[in-house]
């Protein structure tokens, strides 16, 4: 699902918890792929608790779509991020599980 999609789905008073399964990351919930995969599907959501998102609600506010829809990455967001280098593009998505991709970038690179 791409993220005009799911924000369509959600004005249609869809949940988020509904459209896309959701599973554990690092002491939080996440959404995430399989595998990283180029284009604009949405293939990562990071914390959902720490970022406040309404994925368990029907019936959301504009702005609560539009927090949610910020909150979503496709795989050209994770290679913008990375400069165009499709292979650290997908270290990247491996690292993250909980952050934000421009956060976890600097710790990745740190390690």
């Amino acid at each position: 699902m791409n993220k005009d999609k799911l924000a369509e789905e959600l004005r249609n008073g869809k949940r988020a918890i509904d459209l896309l399964e959701f599973c554990a990351g690092q002491e939080c919930e996440i959404f995430k792929a399989k595998r990283f995969q180029p284009g604009d599907e949405i293939i990562y959501i990071p914390d959902v608790y720490l970022n406040e998102l309404a994925t368990g609600k029907s019936g959301c506010t504009e702005e609560e779509i539009e927090e949610i829809i910020d909150c979503c990455y496709s795989g050209n967001d994770f290679i913008d991020e990375c400069d165009g280098d499709i292979q650290k593009a997908e270290v990247l998505f491996g690292y993250c599980d909980w952050q934000h991709p421009s956060s976890a970038i600097d710790e990745l690179e740190d390690d």
